[in-house]
């Protein structure tokens, strides 16, 4: 098994540096201002091009970085997990708008663009079968209270998603060509950046994270925790560009549908963020559920010290200190009390 968390966080480590890079380009050729700018959804580059990042790359960076930094201890298969999910729902459809029979990207980048998308839906299948090979080491599930209100907040942000999307479709006042979800979805109209994914389908993909998240955190799997916060920055991340672009003085359906993600995403987070003893190794167990005495035949007529000694062990408590004098001496009354009275 450790061999298995070192594969994952080598690929991680080499997923990360490869959004690094791309960042620190955009970074350096459009300065730190202007492309924050652009991320943001406040400023357009110079000659309408995109750039080859946008905030969806900030957030693949900081999971690549949580990933391979969770890799170097036990539980953390969670966040290889929720980290491959993520990148296969929003590269694969990067890696055929790249390829050559889908027009590529730029002339000068498409090749170094495609083998930075295939690497990545390559490495997240890496991720799975680490996942796979380390499932029985699963993080512990959210508490329930917790993953009912987190659930219910993630399945309310994919149906706002859902609602709105489809309310395009229908409306007469901004009637929509024929063909345009699915031409949005391939890339065909909006592409945020060179390694993004189409508009349509980052929208759909988003909503369909957040109800798989919201369902999970509902039945408190074992990786809801870890996808339920990777989802929710996703939400965030893509509320950024909307927010950006907002007005204050008529904001509109989406405006509102961004700022209610953002809100949503900020309590889910807080919600499944680990706490307890989730946080100091319980590993793959429940640590809410109340221990219980192993049955024994003798157990009613032990001492007390012996009797809490057959407790079940939780987190790094360990095992409990032994007998000192004065629970001898109790034994010792107990076990022959003397006789008469004063």
């Amino acid at each position: 098994m450790r061999q298995a968390y070192r594969l994952g966080g080598t690929v991680c480590a080499a997923l990360g540096a490869a959004e690094a890079v791309w960042l620190g380009q955009d970074l350096v050729q459009f300065r730190a201002e202007g492309a924050v700018r652009v991320w943001a959804g406040l400023a357009v580059p110079v000659g309408g091009a995109p750039l080859v990042t946008s905030t969806v790359d900030l957030l693949l960076l900081g999971l690549y970085v949580a990933a391979a930094v969770a890799s170097l201890k036990p539980g953390g298969v969670g966040i290889l997990g929720a980290a491959a999910v993520v990148t296969l729902a929003l590269r694969t459809p990067t890696v055929y708008l790249l390829s050559p029979s889908a027009g590529g990207g730029p002339p000068g980048l498409q090749g170094a663009l495609l083998l930075t998308a295939g690497g990545q839906v390559a490495g997240a299948l890496v991720l799975l079968l680490v996942v796979r090979r380390t499932g029985e080491d699963a993080p512990a599930p959210p508490r329930p209270a917790a993953g009912v209100l987190a659930g219910m907040l993630l399945l309310v942000v994919a149906l706002i998603a859902g609602v709105l999307e489809f309310s395009r479709r229908s409306d007469p006042q901004a009637p929509l060509p024929p063909g345009f979800f699915w031409r949005t979805a391939k890339g065909g109209y909006l592409v945020g950046s060179q390694l993004g994914a189409p508009y349509e389908w980052l929208v759909w993909a988003t909503a369909g994270l957040a109800a798989a998240a919201g369902l999970a955190a509902f039945a408190r799997a074992p990786f809801a925790r870890p996808l339920g916060i990777s989802v929710a920055a996703l939400a965030t991340v893509t509320a950024v560009p909307v927010i950006g672009t907002s007005r204050i003085d008529a904001p509109g359906a989406d405006d509102f549908a961004a700022a209610f993600a953002v809100g949503a995403a900020l309590v889910v987070t807080l919600l499944l963020v680990p706490g307890d003893l989730a946080a100091v190794g319980v590993p793959g167990g429940d640590p809410y559920v109340e221990a219980e005495i192993p049955a024994a035949a003798d157990n009613l007529s032990m001492p007390l010290y012996e009797q809490t000694a057959v407790l079940p062990v939780f987190g790094s408590y360990g095992q409990p200190p032994p007998p000192g004098p004065a629970s001898e001496a109790r034994a010792a009354y107990l076990q022959d009390p003397p006789q008469g009275g004063p």
